[in-house]
């Protein structure tokens, strides 16, 4: 099982993608510009008390991830043909993963497949 987040505190992995071995402890991180992610079996996980802080204006913290059975890091950036399914979290908008529709709320969604394009998550199966 491994986690995916986004890693956002100050120092050398600001804004990569952090992924993390759940077993082992280990962790790994990738500049967005220069890989996507290929997850599989995913499920996109949320602390709502920590996000709803968040969104009533609290610091930020980490507060979501998205947990999957396995992770391919390919090591090019795959051209992005769709961009009208993807999923995103920012408690500042919404303490809860979303889609499209802001109003959706996506926390413990399962989700076969997810790429990430840059910073961007996608749910459209676009290596095809």
């Amino acid at each position: 099982m491994y986690k995916v987040r986004f890693h956002l505190a100050q120092g050398e992995n600001f804004m990569k993608w952090q992924v993390k071995l759940v077993d082992s402890k280990e962790v790994q991180y990738y500049d967005p510009e220069e890989v996507t992610l290929l997850m599989s079996k995913c499920k996109l996980r949320n602390q709502a008390s920590t996000a709803k802080k968040i969104n009533e204006g609290a610091n930020k913290t980490v507060c979501a991830w998205i947990d999957c059975e396995n992770v391919r890091v390919l090591d090019r950036k795959i051209p992005q043909t769709h961009i009208d399914d993807f999923v995103r979290f920012n408690p500042r908008i919404k303490p809860y993963w979303m889609g499209r529709n802001e109003s959706d709320n996506l926390d413990n969604q399962e989700i076969e497949t997810l790429w990430t394009d840059g910073r961007n998550i996608l749910t459209t199966d676009i290596c095809e």
